[in-house]
């Protein structure tokens, strides 16, 4: 009979989620560079896992072949179609093992290596580490669009949400259960 306890024990110190969606481009850089960042963090005790959201390009096929490859840990997660980034990232969070559960887009335009502060923080004992983006790299509709998505929901629904959004943070396992 196998105990709670071995079953923790064998769960990965961290997990990385990464939503996918037409980010064939950017897979050839992100996947290694998370695998440095995590190796860094947790040493082999880590997961990358990736939500395919219904790409049609080639982001499921190079997933694959870096998941051959047992030193980059990719887990997939494959969606049957789109169905948005943010029921990606639940997607992979239900799919992650972690201890800690790190949520980063694909295309890098946050800087992987602020997990390992992130993952300072965690260890200290916070639960829930994000980070606030002073500035998007998207035209100026999508600017606008966000910044009132978030005026809206500041007022209407969570007062301390951050004005930029986020969707790139570290979160303990008792978060994500």
């Amino acid at each position: 009979m196998e105990s709670n306890t071995t079953t923790k024990q064998s769960s990965p110190q961290l997990s990385l989620v990464v939503p996918v969606y037409y980010n064939e481009g950017s897979l050839p850089l992100t996947v290694p560079a998370l695998a440095e960042v995590a190796r860094g963090i947790a040493g082999e005790s880590f997961e990358l896992v990736f939500v395919d959201d219904g790409s049609r390009d080639q982001s499921l096929n190079l997933l694959k072949q870096f998941q051959e490859d047992p030193s980059y840990r990719v887990r997939i997660v494959k969606l049957t179609r789109n169905f948005g980034s943010m029921n990606a990232i639940l997607a992979g969070l239900t799919a992650s093992k972690g201890q800690a559960v790190g949520i980063i887009a694909a295309d890098l335009q946050d800087p992987p290596e602020l997990f390992r502060e992130m993952h300072t923080h965690w260890k200290a004992g916070m639960k829930c580490i994000y980070a606030v983006r002073t500035d998007r790299d998207e035209g100026p509709y999508k600017k606008y669009t966000a910044a009132l998505f978030y005026a809206l929901l500041r007022r209407f629904a969570i007062p301390d949400y951050p004005s930029g959004g986020f969707d790139f943070c570290l979160i303990d396992r008792q978060v994500v259960d």
